[in-house]
């Protein structure tokens, strides 16, 4: 476990409208946790749970107050997925480990966030070490460590009727991903980083980070659309389901538009998730 990373922890995908992005979510088939606002902060935000990473929905819910960025992110950008966070079992021990490496990481943060159950408000709590871009080069990281867990994985969060059970990684598209091998073998370990023509495939834990060229995308995924955006940017999320074909089943009677590849695997077009193509595969 290189500098103490165990894998992707969550993905935090930017929504111009948070409240729009929880129900369609909620169409897609994902179950959401009740709504979380960010302390000192003007952000909330939705979950999706998985048992060993998730998906964060993160939109604005009070105009003009701090919101980390996000505003600016949003009107240079748009939707989609703008942060991929790692996790760690022990900030402290991270930040120490990413420090002797030389990578210059933050010292460890704390944040809580309100979290409006049912029975009353809790505050879930994390310890964050921010890392430099020149650490993460084409993408924007960093790592986060859960100080109260049992507080974001009931298990009644953990069941999606879309039959999703994890997140099993993301596709990011740069201009040249040979040119970013040295940077992510050398923060996720040896051997983690694996080139084949001009794609690298970087394994983070049981996760996979996944760079390719904007032609590679369509040919990669050609049963969707992709819109021409400027790389770097997160096109795509991949999630293992036990079934495809009751995914697929699911969208259809939802009403969400989706396509079929050959080998059975279900592709929702980022028009119909916030600017984030999903993959649906039984492939871990």
């Amino acid at each position: 476990m290189a500098h103490n990373i165990t894998g992707l922890d969550h993905t935090v995908l930017a929504a111009s409208d948070l409240e729009a992005a929880r129900e369609t979510y909620r169409r897609l088939g994902f179950t959401l946790t009740p709504r979380g606002r960010h302390i000192g902060w003007a952000t909330g935000n939705y979950c999706i749970m998985f048992r060993q990473n998730y998906l964060e929905l993160l939109g604005i819910a009070e105009p003009g107050g701090f919101t980390a960025g996000l505003e600016e992110m949003l009107k240079q950008k748009g939707e989609g997925v703008h942060k991929l966070v790692l996790g760690t079992d022990d900030a402290v021990a991270a930040h120490a480990a990413l420090a002797a490496s030389g990578f210059n990481p933050s010292e460890p943060q704390s944040l809580k966030r309100e979290l409006e159950l049912p029975e009353g408000t809790v505050l879930p709590a994390f310890s964050l070490v921010h890392l430099p871009p020149e650490a993460t080069p084409e993408t924007s990281m960093f790592l986060c460590q859960h100080l109260t867990p049992e507080l974001l994985r009931r298990p009644e969060w953990l069941v999606h009727p879309n039959g999703a059970e994890h997140m099993t990684g993301v596709v990011v598209v740069v201009e040249n991903p040979s040119a970013l091998e040295f940077a992510y073998e050398r923060l996720f370990g040896a051997g983690s980083a694996v080139r084949t023509d001009r794609m690298v495939a970087v394994r983070a834990g049981s996760d996979v980070i996944l760079f390719v060229t904007p032609d590679d995308l369509g040919t990669l995924f050609p049963d969707i659309d992709h819109p021409v955006r400027p790389a770097p940017y997160v096109a795509g999320m991949r999630f293992r389901v036990h079934n495809p074909d009751a995914a697929a089943a699911w969208f259809t009677a939802a009403g969400v538009s989706h396509a079929r590849s050959l080998d059975g695997t279900v592709l929702v077009p980022p028009e119909a998730a916030h600017g984030c193509f999903l993959e649906f595969s039984s492939r871990s």
